[in-house]
């Protein structure tokens, strides 16, 4: 009879915890499916073409180092987008393919922010001066380069 009760007890604790675990588990499993998704899409993304306002929102939301300095580089690049490698090949910095010895062509002027940020900007170490970390990487062949950056720079700053 003590064995029959001994078992009934046992069983009851054993349903009681497997309750219990998988409770803990549909729960865990419930928690980790809450996603915050963002259903919106950034302003930038949604226009053809770049202006000042719009890539400078796209450098905020790609957390892109520098942001005054990249985005003169955007407008010596482009001639104020206006050069043929912006309008037809949506590309920014005149970022260039040794490869294929043409300029890279992106889908969406944006996708050049993200090019960049991957192309030149994981090479740059933050205690660096951005100015030496562009003539360091050779990023323009003009020795005038860092100067007109500067220029553009200090101008956008007075605006």
């Amino acid at each position: 009879m003590r064995q029959q009760v001994f078992n009934i007890v046992i069983s009851v604790i054993i349903i009681i915890l497997a309750l219990f675990v998988n409770n803990l588990w549909i729960t865990d499993k419930h928690v980790s499916c809450d996603i915050d998704i963002k259903l919106e899409q950034p302003e930038f993304l949604l226009s053809d073409k770049p202006d000042s306002n719009l890539l400078m929102e796209a450098l905020d939301y790609y957390d892109i180092k520098h942001p005054h300095i990249v985005y003169a580089q955007a407008i010596l690049e482009t001639g104020h987008f206006r050069s043929r490698v912006c309008r037809e090949y949506n590309n920014l910095f005149g970022l260039y393919d040794s490869k294929k010895r043409d300029y890279y062509r992106f889908n969406h002027w944006s996708e050049s922010v993200v090019a960049y940020m991957n192309c030149i900007q994981y090479k740059y170490e933050p205690q660096t001066d951005y100015y030496v970390f562009l003539t360091e990487i050779g990023y323009a062949e003009d020795s005038l380069y860092i100067d007109k950056l500067k220029k553009i720079v200090n101008k956008s700053k007075n605006q």
